[in-house]
């Protein structure tokens, strides 16, 4: 296999082979992991989660989308079938390309890792390295020939159908949040790094209603059963509302006798009480 994919040399196996392969990659190459962070707000100062993700770049990759997916809403689409369709805030196909080019294509030789940032109004996906001195950020707008920094890497990653080997992999993260409704992506050189930034889309919160705030109390209430515990951020995520709405819901799931509020500052949580539930 290792001669298939081009990734042995005179010398032994090349550095593609001990990204894709090794047990711990980061033994020869110790920044080739992926940071990633959820912030409260729109800057980097406060922080809800943090990991650093060791491993060979195919296990990083899942993690990566993994945790994105945990730290992203999700939102609910009526389909007129009895199952509801949800809807990622961010769409699967753009994030799963946006993490996988800057896995592939990082400047291995740079210092710097690959940051997937979330944050309150969008996620940034940073990864080390310059583009090609020929080769603008507008051009990422439209069809422009492949230039992949690790060929080897790339053409792994192409087998395994985690990019495109034909340069387009920016025009389907585009493409894929235009059909999502989603606004166009910012692509960015800064301070020698490439950031693919997704706006989040104008939020609109369940209605006012009876019926809205039922609907948001069941879904509390069934990760609750399902994790035994839920937080402010994770209701948030199960919601669509802000912070100010969604501790007025928990504040009232509380007096209702239906969840007990734990720990303290950013450690608060609420728990299943284990006191009679007060009905309206």
């Amino acid at each position: 296999m290792l001669q298939n994919l081009n990734m042995l040399t005179t010398e032994g196996l090349c550095q593609a082979a001990a990204l894709l392969f090794a047990r711990n990659p980061q033994r020869f190459l110790v920044e080739a992991v992926v940071k990633r962070g959820r912030f409260r707000g729109s800057t980097s100062v406060d922080f809800l989660d943090q990991q650093t993700l060791e491993g060979n770049v195919l296990d990083q990759l899942d993690s990566a989308l993994a945790f994105v997916a945990r730290n992203t809403r999700q939102g609910i689409r009526i389909t007129g079938r009895p199952e509801r369709e949800t809807v990622p805030e961010y769409p699967d196909e753009a994030v799963r390309e946006a993490v996988a080019n800057a896995i592939c294509h990082r400047d291995y030789a740079a210092t710097g890792t690959v940051q997937v940032r979330i944050y309150d109004d969008r996620l940034d996906i940073w990864n080390p390295g310059r583009l090609p001195s020929d080769l603008s950020v507008e051009e990422l707008y439209r069809e422009h020939p492949s230039r992949p920094r690790n060929p080897r890497l790339a053409a792994a990653f192409y087998r395994a159908r985690l990019i495109e080997h034909w340069g387009t992999g920016t025009l389907r993260i585009v493409r894929a949040c235009e059909a999502a409704g989603m606004p166009r992506p910012k692509f960015a050189a800064e301070m020698g790094m490439f950031v693919v930034r997704f706006g989040r889309p104008p939020t609109h919160p369940r209605p006012a209603t009876r019926e809205g705030r039922d609907e948001r109390f069941r879904l509390a209430m069934a990760h609750v059963l399902e994790h035994g515990r839920i937080t402010t951020a994770e209701y948030e995520r199960l919601s669509g509302l802000g912070e100010r709405q969604a501790l007025k819901d928990l504040s009232t799931l509380v007096d209702k006798g239906q969840l007990t509020r734990k720990g303290r500052g950013r450690g608060t949580h609420y728990v299943p009480s284990t006191e009679d539930p007060v009905r309206d």
